[in-house]
């Protein structure tokens, strides 16, 4: 049995320990958070796409201005945005807490003369990122050990809904999340049951949709599909796809869409990606999507923030069936480390 597989099986368990933790350290991240002028979450890879999404959660939650910016950018280019970080809370996602761009960009920063806080979201303990930080977020229980993030990826997005939730007094927001953790296992044997259907289908590449919060989270389950399985992929937002990507939408391409509002502009597009024969699953919380798709539902009313949790391990667990007919090895992926040392 693979690493991957029993990483992305493992997610809810490990959910449940970063929960319990959170709930007893939350008053020291909110105090480490609260009055910033702005909050910048940062990162490379998976932990950048995972900044995208923590950014437009505290920004829609909360009003506080909130960005996210590709570590190695803020390296190359720190002189360029010192003003900007100046006063801000620095949120870094590293699941070693050792990958250098993130290292160096804060050294970068602080030469500036600049002052900010920083806040690690990290799955190890002792790392040189948490020792560069004001307060580190470490959740070992859900590190990867192997080289492709799955479980890690969940947890770090889970952090960041718990909280968006706490700081904008969400309370329904937190009763999802304790929904997920409680019954997300029943999801999770749908999902694999789907992912076993989908594996068998020809489809070479596949094209990940998704709007809002779920930006960040989308566009990292379209890495899972180059990682795990080696098969080209690309996210794109909903309606976007439209704008040009349609053009190489056909017979061979899996579309997974995690519908948000459920309208006619929502099931036009899902009939014309039909129209072109490609595979086509329509994800959201609960079941009602156009006929003639592979409809997969939460079971449960999840906001759009709460539904990127079930949404990116459906990704994770196609991606890594599929990985038993393209051949990949999905722990040790060719050409690619776990974390990447300058």
């Amino acid at each position: 049995m693979n690493l991957t597989y029993t990483e992305i099986l493992d997610a809810f368990a490990a959910l449940k320990k970063t929960k319990d933790y959170l709930e007893k350290t939350w008053s020291s991240v909110d105090t480490v958070l609260r009055d910033k002028k702005r909050c910048i979450f940062i990162g490379c890879g998976s932990s950048y796409s995972l900044a995208k999404s923590m950014a437009l959660m505290i920004q829609a939650e909360t009003g506080l201005s909130a960005s996210a910016m590709a570590a190695g950018d803020v390296l190359l280019h720190a002189a360029r945005y010192v003003k900007f970080f100046n006063g801000a809370a620095i949120v870094c996602v590293s699941r070693s807490g050792r990958t250098s761009e993130l290292l160096l960009a804060l050294d970068a920063l602080k030469s500036g003369g600049y002052s900010f806080s920083v806040v690690s979201l990290v799955t190890a303990d002792d790392t040189p990122l948490a020792a560069k930080s004001d307060f580190t977020i470490s959740t070992p229980w859900a590190f990867d050990a192997s080289v492709c993030q799955t479980r890690s990826v969940t947890n770090f997005y889970f952090i960041a809904a718990y909280i968006t939730a706490r700081m904008s007094n969400n309370q329904a927001l937190l009763e999802e999340l304790e929904h997920i953790v409680n019954g997300g296992m029943e999801f999770l044997t749908r999902a694999e049951t789907l992912a076993d259907e989908l594996s068998e289908r020809s489809w070479t590449h596949c094209v990940v949709l998704a709007d809002a919060e779920m930006e960040g989270i989308a566009e990292e389950g379209a890495l899972a599909f180059k990682e795990i399985c080696q098969l080209p992929s690309n996210y794109y937002h909903l309606l976007d796809l439209r704008h040009g990507p349609m053009v190489l939408v056909g017979e061979k391409t899996l579309v997974l869409a995690a519908l948000g509002v459920k309208n006619e502009l929502e099931y036009k597009l899902v009939s014309d990606v039909k129209a072109k024969n490609a595979d086509i699953v329509t994800f959201s919380d609960l079941s009602g999507e156009p006929a003639g798709t592979y409809d997969l539902s939460f079971g449960h009313p999840l906001s759009q923030i709460a539904k990127g949790i079930p949404f990116i391990l459906l990704c994770q667990l196609v991606a890594y069936k599929k990985s038993k007919k393209t051949g990949a090895d999905p722990d040790k992926p060719t050409g690619l480390e776990p974390w990447i040392a300058l």
